[in-house]
């Protein structure tokens, strides 16, 4: 090889070297950036199906449905979306809503609440942890409480034809 046509090789791998190093400096921030997107979507994803998950097995055998186990059953088909087992069993536990309880139904709540540990890679946890529960007595004492005095305020109130109001002379006028 002549002089020249190494001179010329080398001038050529120079622009070679410019190009990937121009590449490389556009592309590097903006794949660092698209990973960051990423992994941050799958961090809150995987936050979303724990909270779920935690909602559901914290109030798993309440005495009434609160409001935020109301609002995470209705937020299964969107968060565990990409488990199909998952939302099916949801849809059979939805189904069974409509019946009175039952074996089917306690069944397919456990296994539903299963399949959402094993989507959480819960591994250790055995159906038998997923159906103990805890409710302290003064809960239950209170709810049988209030829904005596609610039953006897309403045999009360339907048994009365009106209520005779007379008024106080003895108070004094503001």
């Amino acid at each position: 090889m002549t002089p020249e046509q190494i001179a010329l090789a080398n001038l050529d791998v120079a622009k070679l070297q410019l190009w990937v190093t121009a590449l490389a400096i556009f592309l590097g921030p903006l794949a660092g950036v698209i990973f960051t997107f990423w992994f941050q979507s799958r961090k809150d994803r995987a936050a979303e199906k724990h909270r779920l998950f935690l909602t559901l097995m914290g109030d798993r055998k309440g005495l009434v449905i609160s409001q935020s186990m109301a609002q995470a059953l209705n937020t299964i088909d969107v968060v565990f979306s990409d488990n199909t087992t998952v939302v099916a069993l949801w849809h059979k536990y939805y189904a069974l809503l409509s019946h009175p309880p039952g074996e089917e139904r306690n069944h397919t709540w456990i296994e539903l609440l299963t399949a959402m540990a094993a989507d959480l890679h819960y591994s250790n946890l055995k159906q038998t942890d997923l159906d103990k529960f805890y409710i302290p007595q003064g809960h239950v004492d209170q709810l049988d409480f209030q829904r005596e005095v609610q039953t006897e305020l309403l045999r009360v109130l339907k048994n009365t034809e009106h209520f005779v109001v007379e008024k106080r002379n003895d108070l004094p006028l503001p």
